[in-house]
């Protein structure tokens, strides 16, 4: 009886490390996964670029930010730089409401009340499926309000382009 049961939870264990083998921990207990960021594929790329831009304080040579070090590790020195935005606007053209911000470069200061910080970032991709898995914490101090979200967010891969399922 023993060994049956044994047996169950090491087919359990193993199916269930199956399952998270095409996870991507980018970024998680505010350390950057190197590796994992030097082999993520374009869509990949661009879905981290995405909600890196969407969420977080800008950046400036000072700041020792997670976002910022994301940023600059993957090659990205101005969010609002034309070909970054041109890059991000390929990927994400379907979407409405990312074309209209990435046309205004939104960016909370560095120095703003309101601050937003990452703190998990997995990629989750099967086929032509991709998730992101995310955690932001946000503040805003003369409010003294906090917020976190903590979310999964769906996308499919269409001709060069990420459309986000509902």
């Amino acid at each position: 009886m023993k060994n049956i049961l044994l047996l169950g939870l090491l087919l359990i264990f193993i199916s269930c490390t199956r399952k998270q083998s095409n996870a991507i921990v980018v970024l998680e207990n505010n350390e950057i996964n190197n590796k994992a960021l030097a082999q993520l594929d374009t869509p990949e790329r661009a879905l981290v670029l995405w909600y890196l831009y969407a969420y977080g304080n800008e950046c400036d040579g000072s700041t020792e930010n997670i976002k910022c070090k994301l940023l600059a590790k993957m090659g990205v020195n101005n969010e609002c730089d034309a070909t970054h935005l041109s890059y991000l606007l390929q990927w994400f053209s379907t979407d409405m409401l990312a074309v209209y911000k990435l046309n205004k470069c939104p960016s909370l200061s560095v120095k703003s009340a309101i601050q937003n910080k990452f703190k998990k970032i997995k990629l989750i991709r099967n086929k032509d499926t991709l998730a992101i898995d995310y955690y932001v914490m946000g503040l805003n101090a003369s409010q003294e309000k906090s917020w976190n979200v903590i979310k999964i967010d769906t996308f499919v891969i269409k001709d060069r382009t990420l459309v986000k399922l509902k």
